[in-house]
């Protein structure tokens, strides 16, 4: 077995709540050629096959379309990682029984069987995802090992078993989740054949920096051998709000994939920005091209602070704000004025900011607010006697 020892960085196609189309993939690998990236993973949590219904298998007609997109990248020097959620529903008590006669291991030959398929048309490389499980391994299956030791040795059969080193993202998959089972990690790492890839978020989720001290500690608590999974850009927890500015706070981490919006205008934009600033010294500078050569209007640098990156850790500061006339002119500029690709993408935050600026300065009377906010929302901002 070999495992690549390049350089790993590009796309993960790895959030909720959206899913893309295979001519937006294309656009995807055409911008990670052109921005010199080289991975494209795809493990998007709203294909059912990949979670939900992990057992099932695709269609014909998906398929084709898998072989096209595999053509497409290896033309444009892409690699595809493919990845399957097992999760919900294995039988971890098939990992005990290699010893035990007449004794089927039904789950384990339907994950091989799915990732052979996929290796065999045009995936590169095979990841096996942990993420988001919920934290009852033990009551679910009361077995005499641990769940991080379990995940680790299914990785590890799975990866002899197709005669390749593997990619795997374990559940505990950032500090920020270590104290849901203080001895996954330990567990895991115990168990892991150090050749295989391990993804993790660095201290947070959603970490503010990612640097020489984060990759120290993951090679030390979790592998040797990592990629971190960066969700900077994602949005999918707070589905309001999105975030656009540069790429900052990764300087010189070369493994490293961006999980990002499933907006395709936006994510390849935002490919475009984590080239530009990623190692930059001056990324807002080479920010503000990129809004140039997007042409996204001037009037985007009056209201860009609230779209410039997440609220970082486990107690994020709330920063004041204030509002001016100008800020209001370009903002109301950006919502009904702009036209273009990406301004139907932003619309609905572009509006949503409004909406909340608007209740900030006290400018929407009670029958606005019922209009325009969630039931929930509008009870806890109208003072109802």
């Amino acid at each position: 077995m070999k495992r690549n020892k390049n350089i790993i960085n590009g796309y993960i196609e790895g959030y909720y709540g959206r899913i893309l189309g295979w001519e937006d993939r294309h656009r995807i690998i055409s911008s990670l050629n052109k921005n010199k990236m080289n991975y494209y993973f795809y493990a998007p949590k709203e294909d059912e096959k990949h979670r939900l219904n992990w057992r099932s298998n695709y269609k014909n007609e998906w398929n084709k379309k898998f072989k096209i997109f595999a053509d497409v990248a290896k033309k444009n020097d892409v690699k595809i990682i493919v990845g399957i959620s097992p999760g919900y529903g294995f039988d971890f008590s098939e990992l005990l029984l290699d010893n035990v006669k007449n004794k089927k291991t039904k789950d384990m030959q339907t994950l091989y069987n799915k990732f052979k398929y996929f290796i065999e048309n045009g995936a590169d490389e095979i990841a096996l995802l942990f993420d988001d499980l919920p934290n009852n391994f033990k009551e679910r299956h009361n077995l005499s090992v641990s769940e991080g030791y379990a995940h680790a040795l299914l990785a590890n059969k799975i990866s002899l078993k197709l005669k390749k080193f593997i990619f795997v993202v374990p559940r505990i998959y950032s500090d920020q989740l270590i104290y849901e089972d203080k001895n996954y990690l330990s567990d895991f790492k115990k168990q892991i054949n150090k050749d295989i890839t391990c993804f993790y978020s660095g201290k947070n989720i959603v970490s503010k920096s990612i640097n020489s001290h984060t990759l120290q500690r993951t090679s030390n608590i979790l592998s040797p051998n990592f990629v971190i999974w960066d969700n900077f850009y994602s949005n999918d927890y707070c589905p309001r709000r999105i975030f656009l500015g540069p790429y900052i706070g990764r300087t010189k981490v070369e493994n490293i994939m961006i999980n990002p919006t499933g907006l395709i205008e936006t994510d390849l934009f935002i490919l475009d920005i984590v080239k530009a600033t990623k190692n930059s010294l001056t990324p807002y500078e080479d920010w503000k091209k990129i809004l140039n050569k997007y042409n996204i209007p001037s009037q985007f640098l009056d209201v860009y602070n609230h779209f410039l990156k997440p609220d970082f850790g486990e107690n994020p500061v709330l920063t004041k704000i204030s509002i001016s006339k100008n800020f209001l002119i370009s903002l109301d500029f950006l919502i009904w004025k702009w036209k273009s690709p990406l301004s139907r993408e932003w619309y609905p935050f572009l509006l949503g900011l409004k909406h909340d600026i608007k209740i900030f300065i006290n400018d929407f009377n009670s029958e606005r607010v019922i209009k325009t906010q969630t039931k929930a929302l509008a009870n806890h901002l109208v003072d109802i006697k």
